[in-house]
């Protein structure tokens, strides 16, 4: 299991944040709790859109950057 703070989807505007556990790699991630600032959790409250926007912000962070790969003569 891995943990990542993310925005909360259900307040994006107030800049809060969620602390996310989760299994797996990108894009393979399985959220298994999101809990918000009240420590509550609101996996269950969130819909599949949202869910797959916290995936893709973990995507972001933990994928490997991309190397520019340069012309060689």
């Amino acid at each position: 299991m891995a943990n990542h703070y993310c925005l909360d989807p259900l307040d994006p505007h107030e800049g809060s944040e969620v602390f996310v556990v989760f299994e797996g790699r990108y894009p393979n991630i399985r959220l298994l709790s999101v809990i918000n600032r009240n420590r509550d959790d609101i996996l269950s409250d969130l819909v599949e859109e949202q869910r797959r926007d916290l995936i893709r912000e973990i995507g972001a962070f933990y994928r490997p950057p991309l190397i520019a790969r340069t012309a060689t003569a």
